[in-house]
């Protein structure tokens, strides 16, 4: 069968009850519109320093490595971002610091040194940007039903309630977790008792209004770190160089490759289901191009994270909840918020002013998003005939993505740390077990274990 780019990844359309205010292809009316819009998806994608923090303590490396990250990291959301909107898949996905990848690349910067994670950037990049223009993963959608999707939708909300969740309690000062409730209390009010801009824009609203002004009556606003950042900073390729004490800038050291692409492995799996659920809450058609567009997309804004000195990117699941929460799917405004993603990597000062709202915050609001995004999911699981198999496979599923991660952070976290950077990674990523298990019990239950007669599995 000749490849068909425009071949839907499911048979049957999947439907979602969230009703949008924008389409993909729609654009405001006014720029200001357009800009409130944006800086709101800026606001809830602003991981970054979370990313570069968590990187520097996995590679053992000094906290004088932040900054400079945290700027390059902004810098690759606005390229990679720009990469994925115009030639990659299209859809308003931003891209981010996978944590996927820094996970692995820590990992390798602690064996191996500096010089050798760039090198396994660059060539895991590389090599994500080749799988995607070869249509590989393309080939494999007749394995993906839309009761596989979904579960993997669904275990993306549980991530993204793991990750507002993380936020609200970054601080347990009581006075951080009043903040992250009067946050949600706020967007509530605005989400359902506001009109218009004060609806569409509650997340932008609350987060300022409850993260700016009032954390700065309270003291809980460090102005002092704004004031010092300057207002521009030339970005420089390779801005790393030397920094162990050698001339490298990347050195290639093969098992260091092999190690580091491990992480890209997980990322891409992660985003094949992240391009599923924007495409559910977009009420976009999930298709064929989406996947090999957007992983080739997502390579190239690796390689381009290599030589910024920035962390491998990958499909933000905050940004989904964006979608999922206020109905705005346009793809312009992703790329305009690409666009201050790259002026918050030109300029320091604006970036430490978003980074100074407390997390908690950002957290309270963003937990609005997540419920909305793991329901999207269930829809799309119940968009397909109930049966035995179905559930069966929905279950194990979700069951899995949800309580392997647990497992592997509470009482087997001795256990797992005795593994090797692939299974540990493994074992920790929500996702990437939803896509193998969805994958595999699918695999199982539809077309192994099927009957010859075509019946159903019994109960």
């Amino acid at each position: 069968m000749a490849y068909n780019p425009e071949q839907p990844v499911f048979e049957t359309e999947v439907k979602s009850s969230i009703k949008l205010l924008y389409g993909v292809e729609d654009r405001p009316k006014t720029w200001w519109e357009t800009l409130f819009y944006a800086w709101q998806v800026t606001l809830v994608d602003f991981t970054p320093f979370i990313w570069a923090g968590a990187f520097v303590s996995l590679a053992g490396l000094p906290d004088t490595v932040i900054p400079t990250m945290i700027s390059a990291c902004f810098l690759a959301m606005g390229i990679g971002t720009i990469i994925q909107t115009t030639i990659g898949n299209r859809l308003p996905i931003v891209q981010g610091p996978s944590s996927s990848v820094l996970t692995a690349m820590g990992g390798v910067t602690a064996i191996y040194g500096f010089p050798a994670m760039w090198g396994a950037v660059l060539v895991g990049g590389l090599l994500e940007t080749i799988i995607g223009a070869s249509k590989i993963l393309g080939k494999i959608r007749n394995f993906i039903p839309p009761v596989v999707t979904g579960s993997v939708v669904t275990a993306i909300g549980f991530v993204a309630a793991k990750i507002s969740i993380t936020w609200i309690f970054s601080s347990t000062k009581p006075l951080h977790l009043l903040l992250a409730l009067i946050a949600f209390l706020l967007a509530l009010i605005l989400k359902y008792k506001g009109k218009g801009v004060w609806s569409q824009g509650f997340i932008l609203i609350s987060v300022v209004a409850v993260g700016v002004v009032l954390s700065t009556i309270l003291g809980q606003y460090d102005w002092a770190k704004v004031a010092a950042a300057p207002w521009f900073a030339f970005p420089r390729l390779f801005p790393f160089k030397g920094f162990d004490g050698t001339s490298n800038a990347f050195v290639l050291i093969p098992i260091a490759i092999i190690g580091g692409f491990t992480g890209y492995i997980g990322s891409m799996f992660e985003s094949l289901g992240d391009y599923a659920a924007t495409c559910a809450v977009s009420g976009e058609t999930y298709r064929v191009k989406h996947i090999n567009k957007g992983i080739a997309a997502e390579g190239l804004g690796c390689i381009a994270s290599g030589f910024l000195g920035a962390l491998p990117v990958t499909s933000y699941t905050q940004n989904i909840g964006i979608i999922a929460a206020t109905g705005i799917a346009s793809r312009f405004i992703t790329q305009v918020a690409a666009v201050m993603f790259l002026l918050y990597g030109l300029s320091p000062k604006l970036a430490m002013a978003l980074a100074c709202i407390p997390r908690s915050v950002v957290g309270g609001v963003f937990a609005i998003s997540a419920s909305l995004i793991m329901f999207s999911g269930l829809e799309v699981i119940f968009s397909e005939t109930q049966s035995f198999e179905n559930n069966l496979i929905a279950g194990t599923t979700i069951g899995a993505a949800v309580m392997v991660p647990f497992f592997a952070s509470t009482t087997g976290a001795k256990w797992v740390s005795t593994m090797s950077s692939f299974p540990k990674m493994y074992m920790n990523n929500n996702v990437f077990i939803a896509v193998t298990v969805g994958i595999v019990m699918n695999l199982l239950v539809n077309y192994v274990l099927k009957p010859k007669d075509g019946q159903p599995l019994k109960e």
